[in-house]
């Protein structure tokens, strides 16, 4: 089973307006035929608020580069905007990927992960040293080296039902997240009850809630980089504006111009 890559990641734009700076490096998962997203940020010191996190679909690993108190999260996807207290003046390094896991190894599902936090340790077994190793490394391509090392072989895993969530992600992709279920099950030959539960099994979302994700971060995507509403609404499928603001409060708790406005703002 063929589906072609697609280099698509999802983005939180609160991270990096809140960082006196960020970079990042996206390469990718030939497992899973998707896009993976290494990065590093350092928050003003003199941030004070919660940053807020919205939908997108994907796990991220989170180290804490505190010498007297590191600590390494797992992020699963928020259902909807939400805030998150980071340390403000510290300096993160993140792991950022589309879950398509064998959890048998791990102490939790996808599901239960999906709209909460734990610590990494606690999804599975971890070399203590691991997590100290990643936050005295100070060269950021180098922890790259070193998560890959320590960790990355705990995540990715090859099996016949991946490869099928795999290749149902990058047909989601390819439609923006407008995509008919039904028919990707059939044109996966099986039912839409079996592509639904290995969904939810290996990506904790249903494929439409995945879907739709998928096209409010294009959307987002298109409006960060100054597409008007209306071209949003075009590109991405949306019935009309509506549409599109409906999906936009129920993810993001703001509507299309709302944000626009507060970019013009930064």
């Amino acid at each position: 089973m063929g589906s072609r890559l697609y280099s698509f990641i999802s983005i939180q734009p609160e991270l990096e307006q809140n960082s006196d700076y960020y970079i990042e490096k996206k390469e990718i998962d030939l497992i899973n035929k998707t896009t993976i997203l290494f990065y590093q940020f350092q928050l003003h010191k003199d941030l004070t608020n919660p940053i807020s996190i919205v939908p997108d679909g994907c796990i991220d690993i989170l180290f804490l580069c505190h010498d007297k108190n590191p600590c390494a999260t797992v992020h699963g996807s928020r259902l909807q905007k939400k805030s998150i207290t980071f340390q403000a003046g510290y300096e993160y390094f993140g792991f950022r990927f589309i879950p398509n896991q064998d959890t048998r190894k791990f102490n939790y599902s996808m599901k239960e992960i999906i709209d909460g936090d734990i610590l990494l340790a606690d999804l599975f077994t971890l070399d203590h040293h691991a997590v100290e190793r990643m936050i005295n490394e100070k060269n950021f391509y180098e922890r790259i080296n070193l998560f890959k090392e320590l960790i990355g072989n705990n995540l990715f895993t090859d099996c016949s039902s991946q490869r099928i969530i795999s290749y149902a992600v990058n047909k989601i992709y390819s439609s923006k997240g407008n995509i008919n279920i039904n028919n990707l099950a059939t044109e996966l030959g099986y039912s839409s009850r079996y592509l639904r539960k290995q969904f939810e099994d290996r990506v904790g979302l249903s494929p439409k809630l995945f879907s739709q994700i998928t096209r409010y971060q294009y959307s987002l995507h298109m409006l960060l980089n100054n597409n008007s509403v209306w071209d949003v609404i075009k590109e991405n499928g949306y019935y009309d504006q509506a549409h599109l603001i409906n999906e936009f409060k129920k993810f993001g708790n703001i509507t299309p111009n709302q944000l626009v406005r507060t970019l013009e703002k930064i």
